[in-house]
Protein backbone atom coordinates (compact mmCIF):
# COMPACT_ATOMS: atom_id res chain seq x y z
CA UNK A 1 0.00 0.00 0.00
CA UNK A 2 1.39 3.38 -1.00
CA UNK A 3 1.71 6.44 1.21
CA UNK A 4 -1.28 8.85 1.22
CA UNK A 5 -1.17 11.45 -1.51
CA UNK A 6 -1.93 15.16 -1.24
CA UNK A 7 -5.33 14.58 -2.80
CA UNK A 8 -6.28 12.26 0.07
CA UNK A 9 -5.93 15.02 2.68
CA UNK A 10 -9.41 16.17 3.72
CA UNK A 11 -10.08 19.64 2.31
CA UNK A 12 -13.88 19.85 2.29
CA UNK A 13 -15.77 22.72 4.02
CA UNK A 14 -16.21 22.42 7.78
CA UNK A 15 -20.00 22.25 7.57
CA UNK A 16 -19.64 18.89 5.81
CA UNK A 17 -18.24 17.29 8.97
CA UNK A 18 -20.25 19.04 11.69
CA UNK A 19 -22.21 15.85 12.31
CA UNK A 20 -19.01 13.87 12.79
CA UNK A 21 -17.14 16.32 15.02
CA UNK A 22 -20.17 17.71 16.85
CA UNK A 23 -21.63 14.43 18.11
CA UNK A 24 -19.06 13.10 20.55
CA UNK A 25 -19.50 10.75 23.48
CA UNK A 26 -19.89 12.26 26.97
CA UNK A 27 -18.50 10.50 30.04
CA UNK A 28 -21.50 11.26 32.29
CA UNK A 29 -23.97 8.90 30.59
CA UNK A 30 -23.48 5.34 31.80
CA UNK A 31 -24.98 2.69 34.04
CA UNK A 32 -23.35 -0.10 36.02
CA UNK A 33 -25.58 -3.16 36.43
CA UNK A 34 -24.73 -5.65 39.15
CA UNK A 35 -25.96 -8.89 37.62
CA UNK A 36 -25.23 -10.92 40.72
CA UNK A 37 -26.38 -14.52 40.69
CA UNK A 38 -24.87 -15.72 43.98
CA UNK A 39 -25.65 -12.73 46.19
CA UNK A 40 -28.07 -14.79 48.28
CA UNK A 41 -25.10 -16.80 49.56
CA UNK A 42 -22.83 -13.98 50.69
CA UNK A 43 -25.21 -11.10 51.50
CA UNK A 44 -27.73 -12.20 54.14
CA UNK A 45 -28.68 -9.00 55.95
CA UNK A 46 -31.91 -6.93 56.14
CA UNK A 47 -30.73 -4.71 53.28
CA UNK A 48 -30.68 -7.75 50.97
CA UNK A 49 -34.49 -8.08 51.05
CA UNK A 50 -36.05 -6.73 47.85
CA UNK A 51 -38.06 -3.59 48.61
CA UNK A 52 -36.36 -3.06 51.99
CA UNK A 53 -36.78 0.39 53.53
CA UNK A 54 -32.96 0.53 53.72
CA UNK A 55 -32.97 0.65 49.92
CA UNK A 56 -35.94 3.02 49.52
CA UNK A 57 -38.06 0.27 48.00
CA UNK A 58 -35.41 -0.82 45.48
CA UNK A 59 -33.49 -4.05 45.53
CA UNK A 60 -29.87 -3.77 46.61
CA UNK A 61 -28.49 -4.18 43.08
CA UNK A 62 -30.58 -1.24 41.85
CA UNK A 63 -29.39 0.89 44.74
CA UNK A 64 -25.77 -0.01 43.99
CA UNK A 65 -26.30 0.97 40.36
CA UNK A 66 -27.64 4.40 41.30
CA UNK A 67 -24.95 5.05 43.91
CA UNK A 68 -22.06 4.16 41.59
CA UNK A 69 -20.66 7.61 40.89
CA UNK A 70 -17.53 6.54 38.99
CA UNK A 71 -16.75 3.57 36.79
CA UNK A 72 -14.19 2.64 34.16
CA UNK A 73 -14.56 1.31 30.66
CA UNK A 74 -11.90 -1.38 30.52
CA UNK A 75 -8.58 -1.35 28.76
CA UNK A 76 -6.43 -4.33 27.87
CA UNK A 77 -2.86 -5.12 26.90
CA UNK A 78 -0.78 -8.01 25.63
CA UNK A 79 2.34 -9.50 27.10
CA UNK A 80 4.75 -9.88 24.20
CA UNK A 81 7.69 -12.13 23.52
CA UNK A 82 10.54 -11.34 21.12
CA UNK A 83 11.94 -13.56 18.40
CA UNK A 84 15.39 -12.92 16.98
CA UNK A 85 16.89 -14.67 13.99
CA UNK A 86 13.91 -15.40 11.76
CA UNK A 87 15.20 -12.67 9.46
CA UNK A 88 18.76 -11.37 9.55
CA UNK A 89 19.08 -8.24 11.66
CA UNK A 90 15.34 -8.14 12.46
CA UNK A 91 13.73 -8.51 15.88
CA UNK A 92 10.04 -9.44 15.88
CA UNK A 93 7.54 -9.46 18.72
CA UNK A 94 4.49 -11.68 19.15
CA UNK A 95 1.52 -11.63 21.51
CA UNK A 96 1.38 -14.17 24.32
CA UNK A 97 -0.92 -13.56 27.30
CA UNK A 98 -3.61 -10.87 27.38
CA UNK A 99 -3.79 -8.77 30.55
CA UNK A 100 -6.94 -7.21 31.98
CA UNK A 101 -6.45 -4.32 34.42
CA UNK A 102 -8.61 -4.18 37.57
CA UNK A 103 -12.08 -2.67 37.46
CA UNK A 104 -12.31 0.38 39.73
CA UNK A 105 -15.71 1.54 40.99
CA UNK A 106 -16.54 4.43 43.31
CA UNK A 107 -19.81 4.65 45.26
CA UNK A 108 -21.56 7.35 47.23
CA UNK A 109 -22.10 5.91 50.70
CA UNK A 110 -25.74 6.07 51.71
CA UNK A 111 -26.86 7.11 55.19
CA UNK A 112 -27.71 3.47 56.01
CA UNK A 113 -24.19 2.40 54.99
CA UNK A 114 -25.54 -0.34 52.72
CA UNK A 115 -22.73 0.19 50.19
CA UNK A 116 -20.11 -0.55 52.85
CA UNK A 117 -22.09 -3.51 54.14
CA UNK A 118 -22.30 -5.08 50.67
CA UNK A 119 -18.55 -5.19 50.09
CA UNK A 120 -17.69 -6.04 53.69
CA UNK A 121 -20.04 -9.03 53.44
CA UNK A 122 -18.66 -10.06 50.06
CA UNK A 123 -15.05 -9.97 51.23
CA UNK A 124 -15.87 -11.69 54.52
CA UNK A 125 -17.56 -14.48 52.57
CA UNK A 126 -14.47 -15.01 50.40
CA UNK A 127 -12.21 -15.43 53.43
CA UNK A 128 -14.37 -15.97 56.56
CA UNK A 129 -13.00 -16.06 60.08
CA UNK A 130 -13.89 -19.29 61.85
CA UNK A 131 -14.53 -18.65 65.55
CA UNK A 132 -14.72 -14.86 65.55
CA UNK A 133 -14.44 -14.39 69.33
CA UNK A 134 -12.18 -17.34 70.10
CA UNK A 135 -8.49 -16.91 70.75
CA UNK A 136 -7.73 -19.74 68.34
CA UNK A 137 -9.82 -18.34 65.46
CA UNK A 138 -8.56 -18.95 61.93
CA UNK A 139 -9.42 -18.07 58.33
CA UNK A 140 -10.38 -20.28 55.44
CA UNK A 141 -10.77 -19.47 51.73
CA UNK A 142 -13.83 -20.53 49.77
CA UNK A 143 -13.84 -22.03 46.30
CA UNK A 144 -13.68 -19.26 43.62
CA UNK A 145 -16.84 -20.35 41.81
CA UNK A 146 -18.86 -19.63 44.97
CA UNK A 147 -18.04 -15.92 45.13
CA UNK A 148 -17.31 -14.76 41.56
CA UNK A 149 -20.06 -12.65 39.99
CA UNK A 150 -21.05 -10.81 36.77
CA UNK A 151 -21.10 -7.01 36.31
CA UNK A 152 -22.30 -5.08 33.25
CA UNK A 153 -21.50 -1.51 32.24
CA UNK A 154 -23.64 0.23 29.62
CA UNK A 155 -22.37 3.39 27.91
CA UNK A 156 -25.15 5.39 26.28
CA UNK A 157 -25.46 8.97 25.05
CA UNK A 158 -27.49 12.10 25.74
CA UNK A 159 -29.88 11.40 22.87
CA UNK A 160 -30.35 7.69 23.54
CA UNK A 161 -33.81 8.26 25.05
CA UNK A 162 -34.74 11.29 22.93
CA UNK A 163 -36.79 9.59 20.24
CA UNK A 164 -38.60 11.32 17.44
CA UNK A 165 -42.03 9.77 17.12
CA UNK A 166 -41.98 8.74 13.50
CA UNK A 167 -43.56 6.07 11.39
CA UNK A 168 -40.74 5.51 8.95
CA UNK A 169 -39.22 2.00 9.06
CA UNK A 170 -37.64 1.13 12.39
CA UNK A 171 -34.20 0.47 10.93
CA UNK A 172 -33.91 4.16 10.02
CA UNK A 173 -33.99 5.34 13.67
CA UNK A 174 -31.54 3.74 16.05
CA UNK A 175 -29.58 4.63 19.15
CA UNK A 176 -26.29 2.97 19.92
CA UNK A 177 -25.35 1.56 23.31
CA UNK A 178 -22.01 0.00 24.17
CA UNK A 179 -22.25 -2.89 26.64
CA UNK A 180 -19.43 -4.48 28.63
CA UNK A 181 -19.80 -7.76 30.51
CA UNK A 182 -17.18 -8.49 33.17
CA UNK A 183 -16.95 -12.22 33.82
CA UNK A 184 -16.02 -13.78 37.19
CA UNK A 185 -15.73 -10.53 39.15
CA UNK A 186 -14.63 -10.41 42.78
CA UNK A 187 -13.35 -7.60 45.04
CA UNK A 188 -9.63 -7.44 45.72
CA UNK A 189 -9.38 -4.14 47.56
CA UNK A 190 -11.79 -1.89 49.45
CA UNK A 191 -10.04 1.40 50.13
CA UNK A 192 -10.09 3.15 53.48
CA UNK A 193 -12.38 6.17 53.92
CA UNK A 194 -11.18 9.24 55.74
CA UNK A 195 -13.56 10.99 58.16
CA UNK A 196 -12.77 14.28 59.92
CA UNK A 197 -14.23 17.31 61.69
CA UNK A 198 -13.65 19.65 58.74
CA UNK A 199 -16.06 20.62 56.01
CA UNK A 200 -18.69 17.98 55.32
CA UNK A 201 -18.45 16.06 52.06
CA UNK A 202 -20.23 13.02 50.68
CA UNK A 203 -18.46 9.89 51.90
CA UNK A 204 -17.20 7.79 48.99
CA UNK A 205 -16.25 4.14 48.84
CA UNK A 206 -13.69 3.01 46.25
CA UNK A 207 -13.49 -0.67 45.36
CA UNK A 208 -11.08 -2.52 43.10
CA UNK A 209 -12.32 -5.71 41.48
CA UNK A 210 -10.56 -8.43 39.54
CA UNK A 211 -12.14 -10.39 36.70
CA UNK A 212 -11.13 -13.13 34.29
CA UNK A 213 -12.08 -11.36 31.07
CA UNK A 214 -14.71 -9.11 29.53
CA UNK A 215 -16.76 -9.14 26.36
CA UNK A 216 -18.48 -6.31 24.50
CA UNK A 217 -21.66 -5.80 22.52
CA UNK A 218 -22.57 -2.68 20.56
CA UNK A 219 -26.35 -2.80 20.24
CA UNK A 220 -28.95 -0.62 18.58
CA UNK A 221 -32.53 -0.27 19.81
CA UNK A 222 -35.44 0.38 17.49
CA UNK A 223 -37.99 3.12 18.02
CA UNK A 224 -41.55 2.10 18.77
CA UNK A 225 -44.19 4.89 18.80
CA UNK A 226 -46.30 5.54 21.87
CA UNK A 227 -50.05 5.05 21.90
CA UNK A 228 -50.66 8.79 22.35
CA UNK A 229 -49.07 9.55 18.97
CA UNK A 230 -50.54 6.70 16.96
CA UNK A 231 -52.42 7.90 13.85
CA UNK A 232 -55.27 6.04 12.25
CA UNK A 233 -52.96 4.73 9.51
CA UNK A 234 -49.20 4.51 9.33
CA UNK A 235 -46.34 2.80 7.56
CA UNK A 236 -46.77 0.00 10.07
CA UNK A 237 -50.07 -0.84 8.42
CA UNK A 238 -48.29 -1.89 5.21
CA UNK A 239 -48.37 -5.68 4.77
CA UNK A 240 -45.06 -7.41 5.44
CA UNK A 241 -44.08 -10.47 3.41
CA UNK A 242 -47.58 -10.47 1.89
CA UNK A 243 -49.14 -10.90 5.33
CA UNK A 244 -51.74 -8.71 6.94
CA UNK A 245 -50.30 -6.73 9.87
CA UNK A 246 -51.10 -7.93 13.34
CA UNK A 247 -53.38 -5.75 15.49
CA UNK A 248 -51.78 -3.31 17.88
CA UNK A 249 -51.76 -4.22 21.53
CA UNK A 250 -51.41 -1.77 24.37
CA UNK A 251 -49.88 -2.45 27.78
CA UNK A 252 -51.50 -0.17 30.35
CA UNK A 253 -48.69 -0.79 32.84
CA UNK A 254 -45.91 0.41 30.55
CA UNK A 255 -47.82 2.66 28.11
CA UNK A 256 -46.17 0.72 25.29
CA UNK A 257 -47.74 -0.18 21.99
CA UNK A 258 -46.65 -3.42 20.34
CA UNK A 259 -47.03 -4.64 16.78
CA UNK A 260 -45.98 -8.15 15.84
CA UNK A 261 -44.27 -7.05 12.63
CA UNK A 262 -42.30 -4.10 14.03
CA UNK A 263 -38.64 -5.15 14.18
CA UNK A 264 -35.34 -4.71 12.39
CA UNK A 265 -34.13 -8.13 11.45
CA UNK A 266 -36.63 -9.50 8.96
CA UNK A 267 -37.99 -11.98 11.50
CA UNK A 268 -41.57 -10.84 11.75
CA UNK A 269 -42.35 -12.97 14.77
CA UNK A 270 -40.40 -10.82 17.25
CA UNK A 271 -41.70 -7.89 19.23
CA UNK A 272 -39.42 -4.86 19.55
CA UNK A 273 -40.50 -3.61 22.98
CA UNK A 274 -37.58 -2.35 25.01
CA UNK A 275 -38.78 -0.12 27.83
CA UNK A 276 -35.61 1.96 27.49
CA UNK A 277 -36.88 3.13 24.09
CA UNK A 278 -39.80 5.07 25.52
CA UNK A 279 -38.12 7.78 27.60
CA UNK A 280 -38.87 11.09 25.98
CA UNK A 281 -35.69 12.70 27.29
CA UNK A 282 -37.58 15.41 29.19
CA UNK A 283 -36.41 14.21 32.59
CA UNK A 284 -32.91 15.01 33.67
CA UNK A 285 -31.20 14.31 36.95
CA UNK A 286 -27.84 13.57 38.57
CA UNK A 287 -27.67 10.21 36.77
CA UNK A 288 -28.37 11.49 33.26
CA UNK A 289 -31.37 11.64 31.00
CA UNK A 290 -34.30 9.55 32.11
CA UNK A 291 -32.97 8.99 35.65
CA UNK A 292 -34.44 11.98 37.48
Amino acid sequence: MSFPTTGQIYQEPLDRIKGTLGRVSLDTFYQVTFSFGKMGSWFKVPASISGSSLNDGLNVQQKMSLMCTEAELPGTAYNATSAIGHYQGVQESFATLRDYPPLNLTFYVDADHVMIEVFESWMDYINPTIGQQASNSFKRLRYPKSYKEIIHITKYERDTFKKKVSFIPANNIKSSQLHYEFINVWPTNMSSMKVNYGQSNVLKLSVQLAYDRYRTNNSTDSVVPTITNLPETSALDTPVNNQEPAPYTFDYNTNIITNEYYNNFGDNKQNATNSGDFFDGSNTGPFGVGFA
